[in-house]
Parts: C-alpha cells; structure tokens; sequence
C-alpha cells in the first residue's frame, strides 16, 4: 500500500525522512528496496524537494490482527492517524491471535476502509481506562509519535474521580514506580523509573474530587499508583484501594491529547467525551 506526503516546505528529501525521525537502518532500506518514490518516480537519497511535491512510501505490509466487530468510536481520523474513544472494559490486544480486544477491532475497520497495514500504536491505555487511544497507519508517523512520546512533547490528560479532598489543589507527584514483586500490581518504588503526574483539582465533594491530570511520563498504571500514594485512589480501582461506593469502575478517562501532526506540521487537539459512568462526578 502506498501512503502519500505532500510536501509543504522546499528542503532535502533526505531531511524529510530525518524529521520523522528514522534511523538510518530504516532510511537505507526504503531507497534500497525502492519503497521511496517523488512525484509517482523512485526517488534517490540526493534528491530536492519543493513545496507541492508528493513523496510517496510504499509499505509491503498486512493486516496482522485477526478481524474483530469493526464497531470503532472515531474521533480523528486522516491517512496517518486513526484516533478512537476505548470503552472501559476493553483491553488493546491479546496476542493476534485472539479476536476480542480494541486491536481487532481496528484490524476489521481497516480491513472495511480499504487500509492494508499492519495495526501500530505508540502509546496504550489499561483495560480499566477508557478514552483516547491513537493509532498510526504508517511506519513514518508511529516513529514520530514514538519520539514525541519518549521526549514528552505531546500533551496527555486524564480525568479521574478520585476519594477524599486532596491536600494540595494542584501539584506534582513525582515518585518513582516500580513492579510490586510480591503482588501483581505496580508500586512507588526507590528504584523504580522516573513518573511525573501533575495534577490539578477541577470540583469537590464530601467525599471525592474530580481531579485533571497530565502525565509527563506514561508508566503503567502511573495515575492510579500516584493518587493511591497521596492517599486519594481513584473511585472503584479495587487494586490500588479504592472505594466502591459509586460502583466497580475505576473511573479514570483519557480525555485529551495534542501534539503537531508530523505532515501538515499543525497542532491536533482531541477530546474525548465524558463516559456515562463519570457523568454526575463533573
């Protein structure tokens, strides 16, 4: 399949390439394998680029999940992403081949729409956690939005319902998280990686705040861990303390994301709706 890139500022080709930021391994074998082409003609590393040029990439690739229901909630979509709304309750893959996780489900709409790739994504939510979930439909963009994402440039924030009145109404947590070795579960660890959770205090009730927060780092299961830690867990998240008075959902919702889109090199801001089960918490 073939994904196209208009071009949009006179430069190199070969500084295209570097943009996305590819390794040379990755760069070397598009032009050896003729998978780069300029304006429909196989392109050389040499070559010069101008504004409304179109430089092409030819993926050999497959869908590689088995094929799902297709029922996705779309909340962006162009030739290089694909970003949906996961419903709490769904986890993102199974090993391929399974056929009931987010990633089969994104194989069968691929499959629907025409798109012969394999399904990549650069970052994951838990199977507790429902929102924003991102998917790039190509090599070039899944290496940019991993780069964004390991050098903390792209914005992720999170709503969560959590037990209590904080003490500080906005603030860092910045403790280090760990694997529990005795439990399977994460922990706040000396020894742990780096996680940095800033939060901020948006309403609050006798007995819960709804709280934002915007992860710098993206640890597994870092909001729930650091919120239990400060002593206000998020309501229903059973395995880090918290309370089950308002139901067994772990109320914690991926709601926004922004980054510059690696093409048109404008900023993509997405919103995912409140799920009903936090509606009555705002």
């Amino acid at each position: 399949m073939i994904i196209n890139y208009p071009i949009y500022n006179d430069g190199n080709l070969l500084d295209f390439l570097k943009s996305f930021h590819l390794g040379k391994a990755k760069i070397y074998n598009l032009f050896l394998n003729k998978n780069v082409l300029l304006n429909n003609h196989v392109a050389k590393q040499t070559d010069f680029i101008k504004c409304n040029d179109i430089v092409s990439i030819i993926y050999d690739e497959e869908i590689d999940y088995k094929l799902g229901s297709g029922l996705v909630d779309v909340l962006y979509e162009d030739e290089y992403f694909l970003i949906v709304n996961k419903k709490r309750g769904i986890i993102i893959h199974d090993g391929k081949d399974n056929d009931i996780a987010l990633c089969n489900d994104i194989a069968k709409y691929y499959y629907d729409n025409g798109i012969y790739l394999s399904v990549k994504f650069p970052n994951r939510i838990d199977k507790d956690t429902s929102g924003i979930m991102i998917f790039c439909k190509d090599m070039l963009t899944l290496t940019y939005m991993n780069y964004l994402i390991e050098n903390h440039d792209i914005v992720k924030e999170y709503l969560a319902i959590c037990g209590g009145k904080l003490k500080n109404k906005s603030g860092k947590i910045t403790y280090r998280i760990g694997r529990d070795r005795h439990v399977d579960k994460m922990r706040v660890s000396s020894t742990g990686l780096d996680a940095l959770t800033e939060y901020k205090v948006l309403k609050e009730c006798n007995d819960y705040s709804l709280v934002r927060c915007r992860i710098k780092t993206g640890r597994t299961h870092q909001i729930r861990v650091h919120m239990s830690y400060i002593g206000n867990p998020i309501l229903g998240d059973t395995l880090y303390g918290g309370s089950t008075k308002y139901g067994n959902n772990t109320l914690l919702h991926s709601y926004r994301v922004e980054f510059i889109h690696p093409v048109t090199l404008e900023k993509i801001e997405v919103l995912a709706p409140i799920p009903p089960d936090m509606k009555g918490f705002e």
